[in-house]
């Protein structure tokens, strides 16, 4: 069983998991099912196939942006904490399919939104964002996708309204966070990921082909991601976030690897160091870079797996999905454990910063 670092939070409480057969999600749903929590989710699909599926989890089919079935689910369940992580999560779909993608991605927000404030046992919000929310530029020129998730932080900002919030029934405001994790792996057959790809190309017998070699992204495994997400809706439960909007990030230069040398360092662990790369692009000044210092100061959250750690956990994903699927939620479990263990003793929740009295300053009040 793993290490509870987020306090006891979660033992007991009823969790609201949107997305929860996905990448971000089955990690979510397994951990805090290891931590004591009452899970319960809302997807447009099944469980991933090579995923044992946790049990007991109460499921709910539909579409993310369907407000009557999102708010038929919570009024079900009657959740206490909800972390919304479904939505669009690719760049190249967002171009093809941009009407999609902001209906996913930003009236599936409002629904989430709506339906929580409406719902009296709802006591926080957690939003999982993206590092690459940049606002247009003159030219008024941005991918769909990183419009859209622009977008859903304006949604947060205006539901985290003390007056809208009130309008929606609420007598006492409830807050409503951003986390903004890095760009997460370790483990998921989605295509458009640099690992999944790298991994389907190697199965598929070709090379593997890489747009923007020398771009540079904020790494991190997909649990320091989540965990995120986790220790913000777990700070906010007991009135101790002070802001909300956080960036869930690693900041040293050391993890600051071009997407060429991250995907020839996990082939590597994957069992094929030199199997060939094509680069089709540059990428040369492509480069995003996402901290964690408000993070560490006011919620006492901190990184706590390195590109090697992350690198190394992901290699055995991928080779235990290739070898002996069968035992994928064995070695998702080990390594919630492995992680959840180093961040009870590497986090300091104590040393967070407090509100007096638990009471935020919303965005845009």
């Amino acid at each position: 069983m793993s290490a509870d670092a987020f306090d006891g939070c979660y033992a007991g409480r009823r969790v609201f998991v949107t997305g929860h057969s996905g990448f971000l999600g089955t990690w979510v749903v397994r951990w805090l099912l290891r931590l004591g929590a009452e899970v319960s989710g809302f997807s447009r699909g099944a469980y991933q196939s090579f995923i044992a599926v946790p049990d007991p989890v109460a499921t709910f089919r539909g579409d993310i942006a369907d407000a009557a079935a999102v708010a038929a689910a919570m009024a079900t369940v009657r959740p206490e904490i909800v972390l919304h992580l479904a939505g669009g999560s690719s760049t190249p779909v967002g171009f093809r399919a941009p009407s999609a993608t902001f209906a996913s991605n930003v009236m599936g927000t409002v629904a989430v939104l709506e339906a929580a404030l409406r719902e009296s046992s709802v006591r926080c919000v957690a939003i999982c964002g993206t590092p690459a929310v940049m606002p247009p530029g003159h030219d008024l020129v941005l991918s769909p996708y990183a419009g859209s998730k622009q977008a859903v932080e304006a949604v947060a900002a205006s539901y985290g309204h003390p007056q809208t919030q009130r309008n929606l029934g609420r007598t006492t405001p409830i807050p409503i966070g951003v986390a903004r994790p890095g760009v997460m792996m370790g483990g998921d057959w989605g295509y458009g990921r640099l690992l999944a790809d790298s991994a389907r190309a190697v199965r598929d017998r070709r090379s593997v082909t890489l747009n923007a070699p020398n771009a540079v992204r904020p790494w991190q495994h997909v649990l320091d991601g989540i965990s995120g997400v986790l220790v913000l809706a777990a700070r906010m439960y007991d009135g101790s976030a002070p802001h909300r909007r956080y960036e869930f990030g690693r900041a040293a230069p050391a993890e600051a690897e071009t997407v060429r040398t991250v995907v020839e360092r996990f082939l590597a662990e994957y069992g094929f160091p030199e199997w060939p790369i094509i680069a089709q692009g540059d990428g040369t000044g492509d480069r995003i870079e996402l901290g964690s210092a408000a993070a560490t100061a006011e919620l006492g959250w901190r990184p706590v797996w390195d590109l090697d750690r992350t690198l190394a956990a992901a290699g055995r994903w991928y080779r235990t999905a290739r070898d002996a699927a069968e035992e994928l939620g064995a070695v998702m479990d080990a390594q919630i454990d492995q992680y959840a263990t180093a961040a009870s003793t590497s986090w300091r929740p104590g040393s967070a910063a407090r509100v007096p009295g638990g009471r935020l300053t919303p965005i845009g009040a």
